[in-house]
């Protein structure tokens, strides 16, 4: 299970905003990493940037109980977005082990 120690920041996106998702980890990852991101790879690249709006917001709109989880490498980090509108962000490219919350 994941330790607070492995976690190096948690952001919020505002789930009513348009590519709110999309924005916030990109902006995550470029302040974690202190990369600027015009000089990150596209976000798109590692995952469908679409698919991931979609999966996120179907919890809103086809009545599914409970949080849904996705998780996913991204330039050196492993990225967790969550439905209630938290991405977090950990040190390295690594599977975190699933907690009772699902993932």
């Amino acid at each position: 299970m994941n330790t607070d120690s492995e976690l190096i920041h948690q952001f919020s996106f505002d789930r009513e905003q348009a590519d709110s998702i999309v924005i916030t980890i990109s902006e995550a990852i470029s302040r974690v990493t202190d990369t600027p991101m015009e000089e990150m790879p596209p976000l798109q690249e590692t995952v469908d940037c679409d698919a991931l709006e979609a999966l996120i917001h179907s919890f809103d709109t086809d009545g599914m109980a409970g949080i849904g989880k996705v998780q996913f490498p991204f330039h050196g980090c492993t990225v967790r977005v969550d439905t209630t509108g938290t991405v977090q962000v950990f040190d390295g490219n690594r599977r975190l082990p699933s907690d009772d919350a699902g993932c």
